[in-house]
């Protein structure tokens, strides 16, 4: 699951972008850990990790603070240490010292299929002063939460370039639903040899045990119609879902190469059909509307 460590990373850097754009060049300094919004928690007890730095992240709940030392960012890979703090609450509060330092945060359950950890974002909001929220929006169970915050390009004037990052245990106590949600990608491949189809499900309640899906695309030379299927590197965990064609050469061709195609999808699933249809192109993934929706 390297590959979803790495697009955690790269969707850091472009948030960090385009919120440090917003901001221009206004800036107040380092932010004061105790001029803290209303809402965020005074608690009495405080626990250190490590040596933690003037700039490393601190986090509340209502009982306790936790100061952390900073990790290397290739912890961030490599997996939670075994000595991390543990937290237990569905909220909990972040302090970032540094003005124009951004925060991100993931919640890694467990291995269950043997290739990753399973990935769920929690809620993130900028309460300002420094202090950010993050709020479980997934299932209850004990998590390996990666908490990263850091500067950007276009870092306001006072701000300093730099970032800071480190592990927490989160055990959460409430489930909430999690929508069931759809990706579509049309891509080129690099060599310009041909290219791809992909159709990602997530978090689908019903069983995924009998599965068929077809695709139609139109491009501005034409129209290429795909049978999709679970490729053999798919590794989904439970609930997810990966179907996969490749495009031949001829049929990139046929649909341009600009990428913009309209799609009509039609997808089966234990017994039951589902319909979508909208554009794609080659920038970003495309999110299909079902008839009806998704389990």
């Amino acid at each position: 699951m390297l590959n979803l460590a790495v697009r955690s990373v790269a969707a850091v850097a472009a948030l960090l972008v385009g919120t440090i754009a917003l901001s221009g060049c206004i800036s107040t300094g380092p932010k004061n850990l105790d001029d803290a919004p209303d809402g965020v928690p005074s608690p009495v007890a405080t626990e250190v990790a490590g040596f933690p730095a003037l700039d490393d992240l601190i986090v509340r709940t209502a009982d306790t603070e936790l100061r952390l030392e900073s990790l290397p960012e290739e912890a961030g890979y490599a997996g939670m240490p075994d000595d991390v703090p543990a937290i237990t609450g569905d909220d909990l509060y972040v302090f970032v010292r540094q003005d124009g330092w951004m925060l991100f945060a993931e919640q890694r359950g467990g291995d269950v299929v043997g290739c990753g950890p399973d990935l769920s974002e929690p809620e993130i909001t900028d309460l300002g002063r420094g202090w950010w929220k993050v709020a479980n929006r997934s299932e209850a169970d004990t998590y390996a939460l990666w908490l990263q915050a850091g500067s950007g390009p276009g870092l306001p004037i006072g701000g300093t370039v730099g970032s800071s990052q480190a592990y927490v245990r989160w055990t959460t106590t409430t489930t909430f639903d999690v929508p069931t949600t759809s990706s579509l990608d049309v891509t080129a491949s690099p060599d310009g040899e041909g290219g791809s189809v992909e159709l990602h499900l997530r978090d689908v309640t019903s069983p995924l045990t009998a599965v068929a899906a077809t695709i139609a695309l139109r491009g501005e030379g034409g129209g290429v119609d795909l049978q999709l299927a679970i490729p053999d590197w798919a590794c989904d965990q439970p609930g997810d879902l990966t179907l996969f064609s490749r495009l031949s050469p001829s049929q990139m061709a046929t649909l341009g190469e600009d990428g913009a195609v309209d799609y009509d999808v039609e997808l089966v699933l234990d017994g039951t059909t589902y319909t979508a249809s909208g554009s794609a192109d080659g920038a970003s993934s495309a999110e299909p509307t079902w008839t009806p929706g998704l389990p």
